[in-house]
């Protein structure tokens, strides 16, 4: 094993030489650079082989590559690149190819390959690369994708790609993103070669009602899309079951074109006149939609022109909106109105200060139609009432919550809307207090956060003797987003009242589990702006030993601490109880994290 070593080791001597004999580097360095490699080439020989030591030695190529580069640069030097750069790069391609053929179920490490070949421009390799992974992983569809767009963008190869596709239909057929990405090269394809045609000065006119026909006299049938209609035609008989769904997709992707008016019109065509889709309320759906298909080029074009766009999508939505209640007339079932359901709460989603009320009302009524004629389930009730409570229908929404939360008695969201609408309607103390508790014995303890969130900051917002009993009863919750919001909010109440209470409610729950670094960080905090040393050096020790051994930011932080309040002297200290306390694991990020805290000192110093 040791010759294979030493005879990579020699072949490299000419190009060290060439770098010491032009300047780039010096007789030491030199001579450091071979004791590095010579190191990583016996590495590579043992019997158990490491990724790791591939990895390390392909990026400690790289890093010379770049500082070659830059010496380059700096020192104007421009000879000898074919017997030092295209080497190394030729090392570094060796390096990966074993690397990928001993590791070759690592998907990232030949990604890695790939994007270093691209860099260098290497169209050729990067091919081969995608072609040989390709063998390996047939089952992964993203890789297939990657690769075919490369073929397309990169090395302009139609044909290669269309062959790539082709061949990971047939190994993975059931993969919808492929179908559609699929069919959207084909169309990219076809935009391509129009652009080509005009460019050429050969474009003939054409038709604006058959933009798809052929342009030459010979029908081309990809001009004609007519490769993009078998790849619709095969995607459906592949899944029957979603063809639907598959169609607006297909949709989606061919009204970005200028040139498929005609392919849109046959895909809707084929939903609306096969017996079998028809009568789906996913066909109705995207029939339904088709209205909206001219929004983008809409907002576009205003926002180019700076005109309000809102007026023309409140039309388009109108018509959607109408086709959506032919649809629910016609078939009225629960998939169905809640199909139209979604739609408008996608609508409203968009948040248009000119549509909200219009598209709001538009919900109410398709809920209220739905209400009258279906159980509607609880996660569109809660959607529904979150939108009355953030349009301000405040008396609507505390209606609903009243009538549906004895059905839902354990759903933490109609809880926290009925707590929250009490607190607007300007509920008592005593009131407020029974809904508090009566939601929190209701629904399960993991799920009361908001709850505790929206009664804590009323209590704060009052001045109330039960506003301490509520901070701690929280903070002694064992729950540990519970107990760390309300001694978050404990802290805060305190320092309003005073420096006395602060270190009294400090004092009371800094031993008392659960812990939380938070906690002591925020106190931590509030005592550096009141300049009390003691206190602050007291909060970063109780942080340390709850969780010293975990949260390496924790010294860093003290560190500073130290740094800014001229205790250097202190830091040494600091670093090695931290060598001692934190995980193993830790260690390696501290000492990088460590050696950032010293150059930034250091710079500051200077």
């Amino acid at each position: 094993m040791a010759e294979f070593a030493q005879r990579g080791i020699e072949e490299m001597l000419v190009e060290v030489e060439k770098m010491r004999k032009i300047g780039i580097f010096s007789t030491e360095e030199t001579r450091a650079i071979m004791k590095k490699r010579k190191r990583f080439e016996y590495k590579m020989q043992r019997r158990t082989k490491e990724k790791e030591v591939y990895l390390q030695y392909i990026q400690y190529e790289i890093g010379v590559l770049q500082l070659i580069k830059l010496r380059r640069e700096k020192r104007g030097i421009e000879l000898g690149k074919d017997e030092i750069e295209k080497e190394i790069v030729l090392r570094i391609y060796r390096l990966f190819r074993i690397a990928c053929f001993r590791f070759n179920s690592d998907v990232k490490l030949w990604l890695t390959y790939a994007d270093f070949a691209k860099k260098n421009f290497d169209k050729e390799r990067v091919s081969k690369i995608y072609t040989t992974m390709l063998q390996t992983h047939n089952k992964k569809p993203n890789l297939w994708i990657m690769a075919a767009k490369f073929e397309f963008e990169a090395n302009e190869s139609i044909e290669t790609a269309r062959n790539l596709f082709q061949r990971a239909i047939r190994f993975i057929p059931n993969n919808k993103k492929l179908w559609i990405e699929y069919f959207k090269m084909e169309l990219l394809c076809v935009e391509v070669i129009l652009k080509r045609k005009e460019l050429l000065g050969i474009k003939e006119s054409e038709s604006d009602e058959k933009p798809c026909e052929p342009i030459s006299r010979v029908e081309d049938a990809i001009l004609s899309c007519k490769i993009a209609e078998i790849i619709i035609q095969n995607a459906i008989k592949e899944f029957k079951d979603e063809a639907p769904e598959l169609i607006h997709s297909f949709v989606l992707v061919a009204s970005e074109f200028n040139f498929t008016k005609n392919l849109i019109e046959q895909m809707y065509n084929r939903l609306s006149e096969d017996e079998t889709l028809r009568i789906l309320a996913k066909t109705q759906n995207v029939l339904a939609r088709r209205h909206l298909l001219e929004e983008k080029e809409i907002l576009k074009k205003c926002e180019k022109t700076g005109q309000i766009a809102d007026f023309t999508i409140a039309e388009l939505e109108e018509k959607t909106n109408n086709s959506f209640l032919e649809s629910v007339a016609a078939l009225d079932t629960q998939e169905m109105h809640l199909i139209h359901i979604d739609f408008l709460i996608e609508r409203l989603n968009l948040n248009s200060q000119f549509l909200n009320d219009e598209r709001f009302e538009r919900l109410n009524d398709a809920f209220i139609k739905a209400e009258n004629k279906l159980q509607i389930p609880i996660d569109y009730l809660v959607v529904w009432i979150r939108f009355m409570i953030k349009l301000k229908k405040n008396e609507q929404a505390f209606e609903k919550v009243e009538k549906y939360l004895n059905s839902f008695m354990t759903n933490k969201d109609l809880w926290t809307f009925y707590l929250q609408l009490n607190i607007s309607a300007n509920a008592n103390e005593e009131r407020l207090f029974e809904i508090f508790h009566k939601s929190i014995e209701s629904i399960k303890q993991n799920e009361t956060l908001e709850l505790w969130e929206t009664m804590l900051d009323w209590a704060l917002s009052q001045k109330s003797e039960n506003t301490e009993k509520l901070l701690q009863k929280g903070s002694c919750i064992m729950r540990q987003d519970i107990s760390t919001l309300a001694r978050l909010k404990y802290l805060e109440w305190a320092e309003s009242i005073g420096n006395f209470k602060l270190k009294e409610v400090y004092s009371n729950l800094r031993q008392v589990p659960p812990y939380s670094s938070a906690f002591y960080l925020k106190y931590a905090e509030i005592e550096k702006l009141r300049r009390d040393e003691t206190q602050v050096e007291t909060a970063y020790e109780d942080a340390l030993l709850h969780f010293g051994a975990e949260i390496v930011d924790l010294w860093i932080d003290y560190m500073s601490y130290k740094q800014i309040n001229n205790k250097a002297q202190d830091i040494a200290g600091l670093y090695w109880r931290a060598m001692k306390h934190l995980n193993s694991s830790l260690i390696e990020d501290f000492t990088q994290k460590f050696c950032l805290f010293k150059i930034k000192v250091s710079d500051e110093t200077n």
